[in-house]
């Protein structure tokens, strides 16, 4: 009888230390968003030092863990081609590299290391009047989705487009990488706030 009696108590024991175990981890679950605010806001710091952009937007897609985190961010200048691809794969590859870094936030992520197809940042160039570029040979947007980069140019007076924008150019973010790499290893260096 007493042996039954201390078998209940160490089994309510048990149950009661496993119990707040799992509530401790459903709290540290709920804080996953503010990690993610957390490594959203020491990108877009690094992004307004070295590059001077702005922040339009941000978010993601984490319904039960982190799937997704993106950014729009607007540069008051324009962009060839060649500086929007520098400028997306850079961006990119730094935002990358501060989500896997952060500790807390890893055991949250859907996938470790967050690869570049879980990160979107977008790329909008505008005149300093927030009116979009349409200059020929400029980039007025540029944005990674499906693992391949998109430039775009702002088409307003093209009626048959009801987007604005028209692709001007698709290419894999890989091949971008590649490109913006061997460049860097030209010593070419990365561009700044006066492109």
């Amino acid at each position: 009888m007493m042996a039954k009696r201390v078998n209940i108590f160490i089994a309510v024991i048990l149950i009661t230390f496993m119990g707040v175990k799992v509530e401790a981890k459903k709290k540290e679950s709920h804080n996953y968003p503010h990690y993610v605010d957390e490594v959203t806001s020491s990108f877009l710091k690094q992004m307004r030092k070295e590059f001077d952009f702005a922040c339009e937007a941000s978010g993601g897609s984490m319904p039960d863990d982190v799937q997704e985190i993106s950014v729009q961010l607007v540069a008051f200048r324009s962009a060839t081609l060649e500086q929007a691809r520098e400028l997306e794969v850079i961006a990119t590859e730094k935002f990358i590299q501060i989500i896997n870094a952060h500790e807390k936030l890893k055991p949250f992520l859907r996938e470790y290391p967050f690869p570049s197809s879980r990160v979107r940042v977008a790329i909008s160039f505008r005149d300093p009047k927030k009116k979009n570029l349409t200059a020929d040979n400029n980039v007025t947007f540029v944005f990674q989705a499906k693992n391949k980069i998109f430039y775009q140019q702002n088409t307003p007076d093209d009626l048959t487009n009801p987007y604005g924008y028209k692709n001007i150019k698709i290419e894999p973010y890989e091949e971008a990488l590649k490109i913006v790499q061997s460049n860097s290893a030209k010593n070419t260096p990365p561009q700044s706030k006066n492109i």
